[in-house]
């Protein structure tokens, strides 16, 4: 059986600022190819959740590479699959709140 998957608010707001970011500062031709980038992956893991790399085990939180820059972070529970942040690889690693 499929999935739901769920957005926290951290990675909603995340989203949020990346979206605008992109448009700001490069284009909407980038964020839309972004966001393309962005649902292609969410479908991915919708459908093969166990396929991306276990980043912590006990949580049983997964990671998954959107681009260069940006990473996902998500959670199996037994109803959904709860996307728990989005993290810029060019900040401080130390900063990520799962």
């Amino acid at each position: 059986m499929v999935k739901k998957i769920t957005f926290s608010p951290e990675a909603n707001e995340k989203l949020k600022d990346i979206i605008l970011y992109l448009v700001n500062e490069w284009s909407v031709k980038s964020a839309v190819k972004f966001i393309k980038i962005l649902e292609d992956k969410l479908n991915h893991i919708e459908q093969f959740p166990l396929l991306y790399p276990v980043f912590n085990v006990e949580s049983d939180i997964h990671f998954c590479v959107i681009n260069k820059q940006i990473t996902r972070y998500y959670r199996i529970t037994d109803l959904n699959i709860e996307i728990i942040t989005l993290f810029d690889s060019r900040s401080n690693p130390t900063s990520i709140k799962l």
